[in-house]
């Protein structure tokens, strides 16, 4: 079986999080960056309805982040976590598994 790994990292720790994963022995990856907060960010406060000050107070509060994602076989799921856990084991991280249920690669030559 195969699982859709989404790392997610504040961007200065993308390089250990890349290194950890590739010790782990993913085969390619994608990333995608984005503005990032968690629950204790904003915690004790609502957000204004109106769009404008909604954004401009996200984008101050939030993160620089990352997230990466690789297909990964089940069977190297444990050892990429254990490197993860042991790179990351300082910093802030967040680690989801999805299963694939199917997949399809087009490569023309």
């Amino acid at each position: 079986m195969r699982i859709l790994l989404k790392l997610f990292v504040e961007s200065q720790n993308l390089g250990k999080a890349i290194n950890a994963l590739s010790e782990g022995g993913i085969s390619g990856f994608y990333l995608k960056e984005y503005q990032g907060m968690s629950p204790d960010d904003w915690k004790g406060f609502l957000l204004a309805e109106e769009p404008e000050m909604a954004i401009k107070i996200v984008n101050e509060l939030s993160q620089d982040t990352v997230v990466i994602n690789s297909i990964v076989n089940i069977e190297c799921l444990g050892k990429i976590k254990e490197l993860v856990r042991k790179k990351l084991e300082n910093d802030r991280y967040t680690l989801v598994e999805l299963p694939v249920l199917g997949m399809e690669v087009n490569s023309p030559e």
